[in-house]
C-alpha cells in the first residue's frame, strides 16, 4: 500500500512538474505585440487605395482610385525558415470587378523581428516586442545603390503611438501603433525657388488582430518651381475598410 501511494505521489508531481514547465515555456515565449501583425492563414484585408503618379516635364499627372486585398494564403520555406505567402489583389475602386492577382509578399518572422519580401527588396517590417521609441533601420538590405531605389537609402523606422485608437478617416481601431519610417523634405514648398529638391514621406499603422490599417507612401523630386507640372514620382495612401 505504502509502495503504491509512492507511485502515485510520484506520478502526480511528474505531471504537475510537465504542466508547470509548459505553461512557463509558452509565457516566456508568448510576445502579444506579434499580433499587430498576425499571421493566420486565410487572413485578409481591404483596402481603398488613392494613388497619384507625377510624370515631370510633361507635366502629365494621373490620378488612380482602386481596391487592393491583402491575403495570407499559404506558408512555405523560404532561407530555411518558416514564411508566410501574402497575396496581393487588386480590382476597380466600385468593385464592380473580379479580383485579379498582381503580386506576392514573403513575410518571415524571426526571434525578434518580421521581415519582407516585396518588389525583389527585403525590409525589415517590424522589430519585436513593439515599444515606443524603439527604431530600427528597415531599409538595411535594399540595394539603394541601384538608383531606382536609392531614396530608400538611410530610412530610421521609429515606433510611434503604441496602444492607442487610430481612424484611417473610414474605419476607427482601439488598439494600433504607427511606424514612422521617413519623412524627408529637400526644397519643399519652394524654400530657394531655385533649387530641384524631393519629397519623401512614408508612414504605416497597425492594428491589434488586424494588420496594416493605414500606409502612405509618397516619394517625387522636383525642379523649380515646385509644381504639379515638373514633378516625378507618386503618393499612394491605402486605408483598410474591411478584414476578417
Amino acid at each position: 500500500m505504502i509502495r503504491k501511494n509512492l507511485s502515485i505521489l510520484l506520478l502526480m508531481a511528474i505531471c504537475l512538474t510537465t504542466v508547470f514547465s509548459c505553461k512557463k515555456i509558452t509565457t516566456s515565449n508568448a510576445d502579444p505585440t506579434r499580433n499587430y501583425f498576425p499571421l493566420t492563414l486565410g487572413k485578409y484585408v481591404v483596402y481603398d487605395v488613392d494613388s497619384i503618379y507625377y510624370f515631370g516635364l510633361a507635366g502629365t499627372l494621373y490620378e488612380i482610385k482602386s481596391q487592393m486585398k491583402y491575403v495570407i494564403t499559404d506558408t512555405v520555406t523560404y532561407n530555411k525558415q518558416l514564411s508566410y505567402l501574402l497575396d496581393v489583389y487588386s480590382r476597380p475602386y466600385d468593385g464592380a470587378a473580379e479580383w485579379i492577382g498582381i503580386s506576392q509578399i514573403i513575410v518571415t518572422p524571426t526571434a525578434n523581428s518580421l521581415l519582407y519580401y516585396q518588389d525583389q527588396t527585403k525590409y525589415v517590417k517590424m522589430m519585436f516586442p513593439v515599444a515606443n521609441g524603439a527604431s530600427w533601420p528597415g531599409n538595411q538590405y535594399a540595394n539603394v545603390l541601384d538608383s531606382p531605389f536609392s531614396y530608400l537609402n538611410n530610412w530610421n523606422y521609429t515606433y510611434q503611438n503604441y496602444h492607442l485608437a487610430y481612424t484611417n478617416s473610414l474605419v476607427t481601431f482601439d488598439n494600433t501603433v504607427t511606424i514612422m519610417e521617413d519623412d524627408q523634405n529637400v526644397n519643399y514648398q519652394n524654400v530657394d525657388s531655385a533649387v530641384a529638391g524631393y519629397r519623401t514621406y512614408a508612414k504605416e499603422v497597425y492594428a491589434y488582430n488586424v494588420g496594416m490599417v493605414y500606409k502612405e507612401w509618397t516619394h517625387y523630386t522636383f525642379g523649380y518651381p515646385d509644381s504639379s507640372q515638373n514633378k516625378s514620382g507618386y503618393s499612394v495612401v491605402m486605408k483598410a475598410v474591411e478584414y476578417n
